[in-house]
């Protein structure tokens, strides 16, 4: 649309935007859209016909004109990586009871260093950190038990309930108050590729964890300073939109997924995020005034990232709960 107030070299925007928009067609394999229409129209003409096979091809394809410092006019294609609504959350209480078990220190330095990379590197926020989403979660749960509380209830069994949700609020607190400086301490991400390839495991279950941790150094050693909201372009997909789910609201490190706040933790958070309709999500930018390498490899780091992060929380939620830790 910005064509229609286009002041500067109409030859020159005409020969790049028709350039780019045969090395597209020929990498889609599409016609190239016909048209006699005089500047800007035979611009906006063939790329309203072209957007719409693009988006028949992949419907998290979105077809549009930029420009750079280079360039006037040069169509590109913008792809989204489709997290289907999905949250990211990463429960530390197994890792927080490890940390206090003399025994466990092997598999304790082996999850340092990974959430030491997730905080860092990729930018993965903690709860305790002040301002977080999930930060700000546990804050209403907190205010919530308080308020509770302060109403009196002579019930023994309510009793019992808000004494556990009120040692659990303050082991969470107090866990993260120990857990934050770690992980965010560089030397634990300076340690890791010692700590993952000194790891031997002893059994299947210590197997699961050293093929993990493996699979996360390598990512770690081909982008090395790539974080997920490098990953993220704004302005591209759907810029009037105001209110989005960023990475901070569905990516985070949390206390548990099985304590006493689960049903309210998750009741809140889908009540935050179930009215925004627009999800920042990973997008990938392809200009055609030349030809894409063919042999790229379309959100390599968001697909690793992503399917190691769930793995994780699932090893994780396998062993929250009392048998696994013993009390010391």
């Amino acid at each position: 649309m910005p064509f229609w107030a286009f002041s500067g070299n109409e030859e020159r925007a005409t020969r790049e935007y028709f350039g780019s928009l045969a090395n597209l067609c020929h990498y889609y394999q599409l016609a190239i859209p016909e048209t006699d229409l005089p500047f800007p129209r035979n611009i906006y003409h063939t790329w309203e016909k072209i957007e719409k096979q693009v988006r028949n091809l992949d419907v998290n394809n979105h077809c549009m004109i930029m420009q750079d410092s280079g360039k006037k006019a040069v169509i590109a294609v913008v792809k989204t990586f489709d997290l289907s609504q999905c949250l990211f959350y990463i429960p530390v209480r197994s890792y927080w009871l490890w940390s206090q078990c003399a025994e466990q220190q092997r598999i304790t330095e082996l999850l340092t260093v990974i959430f030491a990379y997730l905080h860092q590197v990729v930018d993965i926020p903690f709860y305790a950190e002040n301002g977080t989403f999930m930060d700000y979660q546990y804050d209403t749960l907190e205010q919530w038990v308080g308020d509770i509380e302060n109403k009196g209830n002579t019930d023994e069994e309510e009793k019992e309930w808000r004494e556990e949700q009120e040692n659990t609020l303050y082991e969470l607190r107090r866990a993260g108050g120990h857990i934050m400086p770690v992980i965010k301490n560089p030397y634990w991400l300076r340690q890791m590729e010692t700590v993952i390839t000194n790891y031997r495991h002893r059994d299947n279950w210590e197997l699961e964890w050293e093929l993990l941790a493996i699979e996360f150094l390598q990512l770690y050693r081909q982008y090395p300073k790539r974080s997920l909201p490098d990953c993220i372009h704004q302005n591209l997909i759907y810029p009037d939109e105001d209110e989005r789910i960023t990475p901070y609201q569905y990516t985070s490190f949390y206390w548990s997924g099985k304590d006493c706040f689960v049903d309210e933790l998750n009741e809140m958070i889908n009540c935050s995020l179930q009215e925004i309709a627009v999800m920042d999500e990973p997008t990938a930018v392809y200009l055609f005034d030349k030809l894409p390498n063919p042999d790229q490899k379309e959100f390599d780091f968001e697909t690793r990232l992503f399917d190691l992060m769930e793995r994780l929380r699932n090893l994780l939620n396998d062993y929250d709960h009392e048998e696994h830790h013993p009390t010391l």
